[in-house]
C-alpha cells in the first residue's frame, strides 16, 4: 500500500502524535501511523512501508532526541533510513529540543503550542510542503476556512476539482473502455471478389533421408560375429587338450618335475651311519718321528 507520509515519533509523544495525524488525515492525507506500537527495533514491516511513503515525517522531541532510550533508537533507525533517500526526510520539532547531528543541520517545522482548537504557523508550512510533494495546492487556504462556511468550502472545490477533499462522496470515475478496432466498409471492399477456399494440402509423413526398411531376409552381422568368436575359442581349448604331454596336471610357468639322483660313484646319505661319534686316541702330530 502506498502512503503520502509515514510519521515517526516517540512512544512519550503519542498523544502530540496522534493530533497530527487526525488533523492530516481529514486533509485526506494517507498517513501510517502504528499507535500500538511497543518494539524498539524497526521490524521488516516498519523499513518496507517507510519505502512505500512518498514522505517520512519525524516529530523530534526531548523524548525521542534521548539516545539513552531505546525507544529514541527505533526513531533515529528510520530517521536516518529516511535521510539516506533524497527528497525523503520531513523533520518538525514537538519543543524547543534539538536533535544530534546530521539532522541538527536540516530545517525542521515548528510545532510547539499545537493542541485540537490552536493551530500554529509551523503545521501551516507542514502541509503546504506535503501538498506539493502530491501534486496538491491551496491547501492552508482551505485550514483557514470556517466549518460552517459551505459557500467558501464549494468555491475552493469548484477550485480544485482533482483534491482529494473535493472528491469526497464522489463516485470513483469508471475506466475508460478499451477503443474497438476499425472495420473497413468502403465499396472497394465489399465488390472484392471472394478468392477461392484452398484445398487442404496432404499429408506426407516424413522420414529420415536416407532410411529404408530392411526385410528379415538381411542376415545379423554381429550375430554371426559373435558365433565366429565362440568357435574360434573351442577349436584352441580341442587342440590344448589334445596336444597336451602328460596326463597329470599342465606344469605351471617354466616349472619342470625333476627328481633327485646322486651322482654316479657316491653314497646315498640315508645309507651312511648317522649315530653318535666316539672319541679316540689323542695323537700329537707336532712332535717329529726319528728318521
Amino acid at each position: 500500500m502506498r502512503y503520502d507520509v509515514f510519521l515517526v515519533s516517540a512512544l512519550k509523544d503519542q498523544e502530540k502524535a496522534e493530533l497530527i495525524v487526525r488533523k492530516l488525515r481529514a486533509l485526506k492525507f494517507k498517513v501510517r501511523y502504528d499507535k500500538k506500537r511497543e518494539h524498539t527495533t524497526p521490524t521488516p514491516k516498519d523499513y518496507r512501508d517507510a519505502d512505500n511513503a512518498q514522505s517520512i515525517l519525524v516529530l523530534w522531541s526531548k523524548a525521542a532526541c534521548n539516545t539513552k532510550s531505546k525507544d529514541s533508537d527505533w526513531v533515529h533507525a528510520i530517521a536516518h533510513h529516511a535521510r539516506s533517500k533524497p527528497g525523503v526526510l520531513i523533520q518538525a520539532g514537538l519543543d524547543k529540543t534539538v536533535p544530534d547531528e546530521p539532522f541538527a543541520d536540516d530545517d525542521r517545522y515548528a510545532l510547539s503550542g499545537l493542541t485540537a482548537r490552536t493551530t500554529v504557523k509551523g503545521l501551516y508550512e507542514l502541509v503546504d510542503d506535503l501538498g506539493k510533494r502530491d501534486g496538491r495546492k491551496d491547501l492552508r487556504e482551505w485550514m483557514e476556512i470556517k466549518t460552517r462556511d459551505k459557500d467558501a468550502k464549494d468555491a475552493w472545490k469548484a477550485k480544485h476539482p482533482t483534491d482529494p477533499l473535493s472528491l469526497v462522496g464522489k463516485p470513483k470515475p469508471k475506466p475508460a473502455p478499451a477503443p474497438k478496432a476499425v472495420v473497413s466498409t468502403s465499396a472497394e471492399a465489399v465488390a472484392a471478389p471472394t478468392a477461392p477456399a484452398l484445398k487442404p494440402a496432404p499429408v506426407v509423413t516424413a522420414h529420415a533421408p536416407g532410411y529404408e526398411e530392411e526385410g528379415d531376409d538381411v542376415p545379423d552381422i554381429g550375430q554371426w560375429m559373435i558365433i565366429g568368436i565362440l568357435a574360434s575359442i573351442g577349436v584352441l581349448l580341442f587342440f590344448s587338450w589334445l596336444l597336451r604331454t602328460q596326463a597329470g596336471a599342465p606344469a605351471i610357468g617354466n616349472a619342470a618335475v625333476m627328481s633327485a639322483e646322486c651322482p654316479a660313484g657316491q653314497m646315498p646319505a640315508y645309507l651312511l651311519d648317522t649315530g653318535p661319534l666316539e672319541a679316540g686316541p689323542i695323537i700329537d702330530d707336532t712332535v717329529e718321528e726319528p728318521s
